[in-house]
Order: C-alpha cells, then sequence, then structure tokens
C-alpha cells in the first residue's frame, strides 16, 4: 500500500471556480493519494445558492465560517460556526449563504469518486470536473 503525507496550507489549494463566485479548494482527492474520501472546502458568497443536487456518496459538511442555511430534501435549517450536517447518497440538498460575510464549510465524501446531479436537470457530472459549474 502505498502512504501518502501531505501538508496541504490553505493558501495553497488549488481555488477552483464553480460559478456564481463560488469558490472550491481542494484538499484530499485522488490527486493527494487519496482511497476513500474526497475532501475540500467551498467559499460562499452572501445570497448564492449551492443549487439543489444529490451526490452518490455519503457527504458531511461543517460550517466553518459565516451562517448557512442548508435544505436537506424537505426540511431546512440555518447553521453556524462549527454546526454539521450529514448527507446520505441520493439525497437532494442545495446550501445559501445567508449571513452578512463570505462563508466558508468543509466538505467530505465518503468516497474519492463523487459525483454531483443537478435536480434542475438530471445531469450528473464528476465532482471537480468541467462540468461541475453552478449557471450563471
Amino acid at each position: 500500500m502505498n502512504q501518502h503525507i501531505n501538508f496541504l496550507p490553505f493558501n495553497k489549494l488549488p481555488a477552483i471556480p464553480r460559478g456564481k463566485g463560488i469558490v472550491n479548494y481542494l484538499i484530499a482527492s485522488k490527486k493527494v493519494g487519496a482511497i476513500a474520501i474526497h475532501t475540500g472546502i467551498s467559499e460562499l458568497p452572501v445570497g448564492i445558492p449551492v443549487p439543489r443536487h444529490s451526490h452518490n456518496s455519503e457527504e458531511q459538511v461543517t460550517v466553518l465560517e459565516g451562517k448557512v442555511k442548508i435544505m436537506l430534501g424537505d426540511t431546512e435549517q440555518v447553521c453556524g460556526r462549527f454546526d454539521s450536517t450529514f448527507i446520505s447518497a441520493g439525497v437532494e440538498h442545495e446550501l445559501i449563504n445567508v449571513g452578512e460575510e463570505t462563508a466558508y464549510v468543509l466538505v467530505v465524501y465518503g468516497s474519492p469518486d463523487v459525483n454531483r446531479t443537478f435536480a434542475g436537470t438530471g445531469e450528473t457530472v464528476g465532482i471537480g470536473s468541467e462540468g461541475d459549474r453552478f449557471e450563471e
């Protein structure tokens, strides 16, 4: 088994624009040797939603800074600093920054081969792929 040890300072993480001002910062992925998870930090501008979608993997979302309304199925909750959610594979969800400043969330997926299926179109794309963009 290959062992990987990586120090990943935030200011050196790849910043991946997703559209609407949303930026993802990739932490653990296949690119750094991850075999069981995919993680990153998402930067969410005020009032901009991450559109309703689901994944083929379990997901944990933890708010690091700001106030984020998270809709899970038909339930919604405003989450603040260090509040977390656990989302089973296939559950539709949406996030929106309802605070007054940029919000940051840590996202952990239970698979390095995670995809996103947009509820509005039914389109499925790989996380981080060119198709994984939120329409302007």
